[in-house]
């Protein structure tokens, strides 16, 4: 399958969300600029829940250095999506600033403790970092897959 793009990035940096989303088979794209948004989230998670059900799991890598935190609403539409079900995933996020780390920390924390599950996310300082380790996860995550079909 040839990359499809969600949101192009010619459409520019805005002051929030993400500039650009694209697919890579089995691996999902995003470029953040700001604030991820209520909006951003449900599209991120209406895209995930396309590829998982495409693939059996999703690869999720974004692009941070341009991003911020994560409103209110979005965190916690996030963490009741969790509570409803951890799709089979890894997510690597590179160029994640300080804050946004310490807030991505926090909610794993508290999904791990609310759920019982872990939620698979590294953070690196840069894309070909994040791109070798959803490689590997890409291989555990097919052999999980098949071994449950």
């Amino acid at each position: 399958m040839a990359e499809q793009v969600i949101i192009p990035r010619e459409r520019g940096i805005f002051d929030s969300g993400f500039s650009e989303i694209r697919l890579e088979e089995d691996l999902v794209f995003a470029r953040s600029c700001g604030p991820t948004t209520l909006e951003d989230m449900k599209l991120m998670y209406e895209i995930n829940r396309d590829v998982v059900d495409r693939y059996g799991y999703v690869l999720v890598l974004i692009d941070c250095r341009l991003g911020s935190t994560t409103t209110p609403e979005a965190r916690k539409y996030q963490s009741e999506q969790l509570k409803k079900r951890i799709f089979p995933s890894h997510t690597a996020l590179y160029g994640i600033g300080i804050v946004a780390r310490t807030t991505v920390t926090l909610m794993l924390r508290a999904t791990e403790l609310l759920t019982g599950k872990s939620y698979p996310v590294e953070m690196v300082p840069d894309e070909e970092s994040a791109r070798k380790i959803l490689v590997a996860a890409r291989e555990r995550l097919r052999q999980q897959v098949s071994a449950t079909r």
